[in-house]
């Protein structure tokens, strides 16, 4: 009996040493990014990221329904929802490390059928425990793996937040865009309506063709048709800012198309990296990949459990409690086949591992690009805004003359209106070209990844989707108040109906 105990504790001390001495998890820390050719070259800019960059504009209204969709946002709420879970999960995952404790009761009958066919009762009462060493680092790996989820959907809902304060910026300058745009229709609207007026009586003094005053109607027309196609887009550009607002109400979007802003800086490849989320994300994919070919290894190596349970259990109820039971084992189990399912497995693990590794390489490449990419076309935008304005200049310069030679008598007043066309057409050009610019800055903005204030974003919404949580327990609770009172109610008519009766 004695040889039999040291036997045991001698196998239960081994396998707690191999525990403890075997770990074989690397989690990628050997992935490093492909930064050594890449480079912005002569068109990055010198200073610093801003953080919220938004308001560098100086609009108050915009400032405050960002918050507003921070907050209300349907699709940044599902992506702290998915945190609040990816948490859970981790909690799942950490479970691992404690044993497991079950309770069982129960009641059964039996007997032999030719000897003894009448039913025994058997009664049976028992608390079982039972563990899992960790030998292999299965649950070391589970868990890191469960934590890479979360960061990553952190990241997700950071990728969310910048992808949602970009295009509510849009929308709103597109409206103030749109505002401005009327103005200068509505403009040349009244200036071909007088420039009609006057060509009507030209054509009446017989100075002048039908031809002309058709051509003047239909561009009278045509204006009219472009100041309800604005309006249309201004409705569509609120009712999107409407939807990124959870159904909130969209304030007057005031003040005109402002100037484009000073955009800072770009970070440096390594700052960029750390910046995107969408790169932290990949790299975490592919440490959990990794994590994945030791969950692997795991389950193909044998696994190490200790159960040990007490019981009661007998024939007769109240003698039950006097025959307690005790059992403790310990089982080394591995499989020798199983059709070569857990060593594919293995190999799946490494596949998928090498596919994310290279993921996050492309990841980096393209978020540098990015990059590139939207500073090139922010220094095409600056020079098209810079060539509108030189034009727009030059038509208010023929303005000017023009109108000198016709108060001089050297000039008729068709050249007059047909100049001031002119200039307000490049004033249109020259709104369009402003536009640009501020969507190729926001476009900047949006490549170089979050800052502070979208990680500043993870407290509140972690908070609302718990509350959002128990929230939905409440209501669940109040349903079922309802429905045992509903069923007072039954009970308590049914009662007074039988009462009647009798």
């Amino acid at each position: 009996m004695k040889r039999q105990q040291h036997i045991f504790s001698c196998f239960l001390l081994l396998s707690f040493v191999l525990c403890g001495c075997y770990s074989p998890v690397r989690y990628s820390g050997d992935i490093e990014a492909p930064t050594s050719a890449m480079t912005y070259g002569d068109i990055a800019l010198s200073g610093d990221v801003r953080n919220r960059w938004w308001e560098a504009f100086g609009d108050e209204g915009l400032n405050a329904f960002v918050e507003v969709v921070l907050r209300e946002n349907p699709t940044l709420q599902i992506a702290y929802l998915k945190l609040l879970d990816s948490e859970m999960a981790m909690r799942q995952a950490k479970s691992g490390y404690y044993p497991s404790i079950s309770f069982s009761r129960g009641i059964g009958g039996g007997g032999e059928v030719y000897t003894d066919p009448s039913a025994t009762p058997n009664f049976s009462l028992g608390l079982s425990m039972s563990y899992e060493i960790d030998i292999w680092g299965k649950v070391r790996a589970q868990t890191r793996v469960a934590e890479l989820s979360r960061e990553s959907a952190q990241d997700d809902a950071e990728s969310a937040a910048i992808t949602l304060v970009a295009n509510v910026t849009t929308q709103w300058f597109t409206i103030q865009y749109y505002n401005d745009r009327k103005e200068l229709t509505q403009k040349l609207l009244a200036l071909s309506e007088d420039y009609y007026e006057l060509v009507e009586s030209y054509y009446v003094a017989g100075q002048t063709t039908g031809m002309d005053v058709l051509e003047q109607r239909q561009q009278i027309e045509t204006l009219r048709s472009t100041l309800n196609e604005i309006d249309a887009n201004i409705r569509i550009a609120k009712h999107a800012l409407s939807i990124m607002a959870g159904g909130q109400h969209v304030p007057q979007v005031a003040g005109k198309l402002p100037e484009a802003i000073d955009v800072g800086g770009t970070p440096t490849i390594e700052a960029l990296l750390e910046a995107r989320p969408d790169v932290r994300s990949a790299l975490r994919n592919a440490q959990a990949a990794d994590a994945k070919i030791t969950i692997a290894l795991a389950n193909r190596h044998p696994s190490l459990r200790i159960s040990a349970g007490l019981s009661f259990r007998d024939k007769s109820l109240i003698e039950m409690f006097k025959s307690l039971a005790w059992d403790a084992a310990v089982s080394f189990v591995g499989t020798i086949f199983d059709g070569f399912n857990l060593t594919t497995a293995i190999d799946r693990a490494k596949v998928t591992y090498l596919t994310q590794a290279m993921t996050y390489m492309v990841t980096v490449q393209n978020a540098v690009a990015d990059v590139e990419k939207a500073l090139l076309n922010l220094q095409i935008a600056e020079q098209q805004l810079a060539d509108a304005r030189s034009q727009l200049d030059r038509q208010n310069e023929i303005l000017d003359v023009s109108r000198e030679y016709f108060v001089g008598g050297s000039l008729t007043y068709n050249r007059v209106l047909s100049a001031l066309r002119s200039a307000v057409s490049s004033a249109q050009s020259e709104l369009s070209a402003r536009l640009n610019l501020i969507n190729a800055q926001i476009a900047l903005f949006k490549s170089m990844g979050g800052a502070q204030w979208a990680r500043d974003l993870h407290d509140p919404g972690l908070k609302k989707a718990k509350q959002q949580l128990k929230d939905l327990d409440d209501e669940d609770e109040k349903e079922k108040d309802i429905e045992d009172e509903d069923e007072k109610d039954i009970e308590d008519k049914a009662t007074k109906d039988n009462d009647n009766e009798d």
